[in-house]
């Protein structure tokens, strides 16, 4: 004898469906795209460092954060790529990364080329 069903079907699975959870290995194409937004706005980054603890001037900190914080997204989109699930996003999100970081490699050559040897 089988066991009587409301209507509506079997209950929902707890951590399927639709509201299925969100695990880790998920989310790296979230933090290679949060790592590109860091790197968009590494300028306000450095502000948030205190003046004590900052290595270098404030316009080469802020010139050399931005190619960090973009590698970073970008080792973190390259491993997104792997799952099938999230493989459109993380393109995106490795070609976003791989601009910011192409770019702010030429802009801190070119700092780096045009101001005086000050170290």
């Amino acid at each position: 004898m089988e066991p009587i069903q409301s209507p509506a079907g079997p209950p929902p699975e707890p951590g399927g469906g639709e509201y299925g959870e969100v695990s880790l290995p998920e989310l790296w194409h979230v933090a290679s795209l949060a790592f590109f937004l860091a790197a968009l706005g590494a300028r306000f980054v450095v502000e948030l460092v205190p003046a004590a603890l900052r290595p270098l001037p404030k316009p080469l900190l802020s010139a050399v954060a931005v190619p960090v914080l973009a590698g970073c997204g970008l080792a973190l989109g390259l491993v997104g790529l792997g799952r099938v699930e999230s493989r459109g996003i993380a393109r995106i999100a490795v070609f976003l990364n791989a601009v910011a970081l192409v770019l702010s490699a030429l802009a801190l050559a070119a700092y780096l080329y045009i101001l005086p040897k000050r170290f």
